[in-house]
């Protein structure tokens, strides 16, 4: 078998190039004289670029070659690209959570302790939710070496912030509850699923951080929505996925509606800026997750989501400091969901803007 494997590696990267060299001959397209650069911009890259932008032109089944090689790779050695781990069972993990923690923890944590003194100057208790990584929770379906890291650091985690006197939850064993059941991630997602994060909250809940509301609500679930998990892209494409086991993946989200006094839905209720927030990343902004509505239901209060996509976990913290809305109406609670995978980030604590947050 392993000499199949390593025939493999060299094999499949021979076909891909056969295969461009051979069936995109005939569809090349070379610039004519007209169309090359007249000036000193060829000796600066005018040329390569404009050869460049004939090429990804001309060639119209670079894509699907990519996404056919990607999935013979998967199949044959069980990889995919730079990005992703490829577990069992059809399971992948983001090689985010692989990263090594080249900085300073410490300074990570003195910056939350800040933003915890900069939240309590105002009256406002700040909540910690560490989200562990998909590798350390899904250990059964990766690999327990590879996982270990991001377990380390999760530990890590939890301990500098307990140290340091902020309020946080350990999430990672609410979601070690649903993994042997496989309800806490998505398998080919980075993220956790409705059941997963409705256990987060439940977990939060339960642990007395948050003082418990008496808000009943009215839940209302959607029909299963598909989508092909975010890091299917890093073995093939999404028409190829399910023919080498890369199923699209199913999530009922659901939304919690606040009743108003004497059991009547009150539609037009609004969240208040004086009870509690929630802020974060991806895992709370995306709705499909219904992180949001499960806290709404778990602690019976709502909850203003003002988490982001696609800015990590600080960014959104420090420019809600930062804002007039906490200036002028600061409110009770702020419950900071933060995947741990974002500490190995040299990135993470990047300079603000010209508005800055005290923290």
């Amino acid at each position: 078998m392993q000499p199949i494997l390593r025939a493999s590696r060299f094999v499949l990267p021979v076909a891909f190039f056969g295969y461009a060299a051979v069936v995109n001959l005939g569809y090349a397209q070379f610039p004519g004289q007209s169309d090359l650069p007249k000036d000193v911009d060829v000796l600066r890259g005018g040329l390569t670029a404009t050869l460049d932008s004939v090429y990804r032109k001309s060639l119209p089944h670079r894509e699907p070659a990519i996404g056919m090689i990607g999935a013979l790779r998967y199949l044959a050695v069980g990889e995919g690209r730079k990005g992703v781990l490829a577990g069992e069972d059809g399971w992948l993990f983001t090689a985010e959570e692989l990263r090594p923690l080249t900085g300073d923890l410490d300074l990570s944590l003195s910056r939350i302790a800040r933003v915890r003194d900069r939240l309590k100057a105002a009256g406002v208790q700040l909540v910690v939710v560490p989200v562990p990584g998909k590798l350390d929770v899904m250990v059964a379906h990766s690999d327990p070496q590879a996982a270990q890291g991001i377990a380390t650091l999760y530990d890590a985690f939890l301990a500098g912030l307990r140290r340091h006197d902020v309020a946080v939850l350990n999430a990672r064993s609410a979601l070690r509850g649903g993994a042997e059941a496989e309800l806490s991630f998505f398998r080919t997602d980075t993220h956790w699923t409705p059941e997963g994060a409705e256990d987060v909250a439940q977990a939060l809940a339960a642990s007395g951080l948050v003082d418990l509301g008496d808000t009943e609500f009215d839940v209302e679930r959607s029909a299963p929505q598909q989508f092909t998990g975010d890091l299917v892209a890093f073995v093939t494409n999404e028409d190829l996925a399910p023919s080498i086991g890369l199923e699209p993946e199913t999530a009922v989200p659901f939304t919690a509606m606040a009743r108003a006094k004497g059991d009547s839905l009150d539609i037009f209720a609004e969240a208040t800026t004086d009870g509690t927030l929630l802020i974060g990343t991806s895992y709370s902004a995306n709705p499909t997750f219904s992180f949001a509505e499960a806290l709404k239901l778990a602690l019976r209060q709502d909850v203003l989501n003002l988490a982001e996509e696609g800015r990590g976990p600080a960014r959104p913290m420090l420019d809600y400091l930062a804002s007039p809305d906490f200036r002028d109406a600061p409110p009770k609670v702020v419950i900071w969901e933060f995947p741990v995978r974002y500490l190995t980030d040299p990135a993470l604590w990047d300079a603000q803007g010209p508005v800055k947050s005290g923290a």
